[in-house]
């Protein structure tokens, strides 16, 4: 059997999300230089850049956290708990524990090679 095919989670949305330093000059480098749309701000804390095929999330640098530069890979998942204990229950170990940060909550892991990866859910997509 196809382990892709054999699960129950459904993906509702997928992000590439890139830590930066300065959130307006980043806007201002996706939407001016490359022509995206911005599809929302919500001021400096975070913001989505719309592209053909994905979904680029803007979120700033925090001391302790993710270098600017550094790329993660988002699934949106409408119960993060349940996708996170379905997928912890095929060997996936995931970094701490759920994180929430209203109205957004998440469940951080990574690939073989060490990418981050984490699971969001939100009641309503914007």
């Amino acid at each position: 059997m196809n382990d892709a095919l054999s699960t129950k989670q459904q993906y509702n949305v997928s992000f590439v999300t890139v830590i930066v330093a300065d959130m307006q000059r980043s806007i201002d480098f996706y939407t001016k230089k490359l022509g995206l749309p911005l599809k929302t701000r919500y001021g400096d804390h975070f913001a989505i850049v719309e592209a053909p095929g994905v979904t680029i999330g803007l979120h700033p640098a925090k001391d302790g956290g993710a270098a600017p530069g550094t790329l993660s890979i988002g699934l949106g998942v409408s119960d993060v708990a349940a996708s996170r204990e379905e997928l912890q229950g095929r060997g996936l170990a995931f970094d701490g524990d759920i994180v929430a940060d209203p109205p957004m909550r998440f469940a951080f892991l990574r690939d073989p090679d060490g990418a981050q990866l984490y699971l969001a859910e939100q009641s309503e997509w914007v």
